[in-house]
């Protein structure tokens, strides 16, 4: 079986794989192991690995298979796949079982697989023990196409048992070919995704007042076409599109709260959900989400559709003409504002987006990270950008950047030291990636300062900052990264330019009330700048 199952996942066109070690998944492994055509790599933690699939999945477009053994192996998965169905990106889960004479038997390591993830697979099949049963292995062939096609749409789960000897024992039929086409991706979407909503294909008619929100997941086709007829599009960082002509200071512009900036609609691409001021907007007025999306915060059951392109009904040019000033006198205030401060966290985020050389892949941690980005970033090309938004955990975020790191470099990353430190097992992860990992330390939950928990300071260090008794370089020394720090931009440029050789780790030192200060202060100037400008 492990020889089929291996075969017909690279005739699927799947060419990486990551497992953690064991030994009821030890013939899938050694079978991997043995196949050219598949790049391999191989990490201790399986929470880590699942993340390293999903962020090769994000950066690709196409799916790796993350292998483990049974019981518990399979359990640490769960955060991976929940990010990779909540964000829409492709995954392979492959796990090992026991057979089912064991199950409900108290058996060590095993437990009950069989749809352990719940809803969130788009395909889930229950492959039993080999038996040489006639078409068998046709069978198994049948299964591992039908969930690559799921997979172009977020997570499968493949739970194949085997019984001992856990090593390869036959051919198997491996140098067969492959019979089958693909099905639809379409046929294996979760059905909470469409439930009672009308959902249909064509060409979306632009109002003259029209606002165009790009989140993450957002098609680049759809925002160069509003943009070349004349519609403001606000593009959140992580989007992809967030390119010269968008809007990237609608988080400080909002905030105004000014009629002027209401639109008579908001088109919705991706998901979307950084700013409050931008949230509070969407709920206000008439909305159109397009599909693929993953769901509809506002909970006011958006109409859904699936758009191929858009066609000019009529635009108000003043309206675009508006945002694009907005626009300018909004980045003037914030680059001023940064280039008189120290490195804060708003001017690392800023400065790591100038400094990255074209065709970099940036992966950036969920809290504060991504929204830094989000809101102080100007609009450029030339830099992918990955993020967990499909949960916003702060779970495997290393290992998510090394597996982009294969698809995309150079590769870097903007982190908190806690999240850093959340799957700092991801630092061990063979082969190691060429990666550069810059890590704001402000010693613990930076965005909990700006939520109503910091008015308690009772609990609030806690149960909340929760800071890191430890020293973030030893550690991150002791697992083999090498270690710098930054303390000024013209130091942190000078790093990120600075090619690694493996996994290098920056760190920026900042204070969490401090950068409170700093993020209300900028925020201020930019809305008295926008309400002169609105006023006048």
């Amino acid at each position: 079986m492990a020889s089929v199952l291996i075969e017909a996942l690279v005739q699927c066109g799947v060419d990486h794989m990551i497992l953690a070690p064991g030994s009821r998944s030890g013939a899938l492994a050694m079978v991997a192991a043995g196949d050219p055509r598949l790049s391999l790599s191989v990490a201790i933690d399986e929470r880590s690995a699942g993340f390293w699939a999903v962020g090769f999945g994000k950066a690709a477009g196409r799916p790796a298979v993350v292998l483990t053994t049974s019981g518990t192996a399979v359990a640490n998965l769960f955060p991976a796949v929940v990010e990779a169905s909540e964000s829409l990106s492709p995954l392979v889960v492959l796990t090992a079982d026991r057979p089912f004479e064991l199950r409900y038997t108290g058996a060590n390591q095993t437990i009950d697989q069989r749809e352990i993830f719940g809803r969130y697979p788009r395909f889930f099949a229950d492959i039993p023990v080999a038996t040489d049963a006639p078409l068998e292995v046709e069978h198994w062939r049948k299964l591992v196409v039908e969930a690559v096609t799921a997979a172009g749409t977020g997570p499968v789960h493949l739970n194949a048992a085997f019984r001992e000897p856990l090593v390869p024992a036959s051919d198997d039929g491996r140098d067969q070919a492959l019979p089958y086409r693909h099905a639809a991706a379409a046929d294996y979407l979760l059905p909470a995704l469409a439930e009672d909503r009308p959902v249909r294909g064509e060409t979306l008619p632009l109002e003259p007042r029209d606002l165009v929100v790009a989140g993450g997941g957002a098609s680049r086709q759809l925002v160069e076409e509003a943009l070349a007829a004349g519609v403001p599009v606000l593009a959140e960082a992580h989007s992809n599109c967030r390119i010269l002509g968008t809007i990237s200071t609608a988080h400080h512009v909002l905030s105004a709260e000014h009629p002027a900036l209401v639109p008579e609609r908001v088109i919705l691409l991706g998901r979307t959900g950084l700013s409050r001021p931008l949230s509070r907007l969407v709920r206000q007025v008439p909305s159109v989400a397009v599909a693929p999306l993953g769901g509809d915060p506002s909970r006011r059951r958006l109409e859904m559709q699936e758009v191929t392109g858009f066609r000019v009904n009529g635009v108000d040019r003043s309206w675009h003409e508006l945002w694009a000033t907005l626009e300018a006198e909004a980045r003037a205030v914030i680059e001023r504002e940064l280039e008189a401060e120290p490195l804060t966290e708003p001017a690392v985020a800023y400065e790591i987006w100038n400094a990255l050389p074209g065709g970099s892949m940036l992966a950036v941690g969920s809290s504060m990270p991504v929204r830094d980005l989000d809101w102080f970033a100007p609009p450029r090309v030339g830099v992918m950008v990955i993020a967990n938004r499909g949960a916003s955990g702060i779970d495997g975020f290393l290992s998510l950047a090394a597996g982009a790191s294969q698809v995309c470099r150079p590769a870097y990353g903007l982190v908190g030291d806690l999240s850093f430190l959340h799957d700092i097992n991801g630092l061990l992860t063979t082969p190691r990636p060429d990666l550069t990992v810059v890590v704001v330390n402000n010693q613990g939950g930076g965005i909990f300062s700006f939520l109503p928990q910091a008015a308690y300071p009772q609990h609030f260090e806690r149960v909340f900052a929760t800071p890191a008794p430890v020293e973030l370089a030893s550690v991150a020394t002791a697992y083999g990264a090498q270690v710098d720090s930054a303390e000024t931009a013209a130091d942190l440029r000078a790093a990120i330019v600075r090619p690694p050789d493996g996994i290098r780790v920056i760190e920026v030192r900042t204070d969490a009330v401090a950068n409170v200060a700093v993020h209300r202060r900028i925020t201020s100037a930019v809305v008295e700048a926008a309400r002169a400008l609105l006023e006048s």
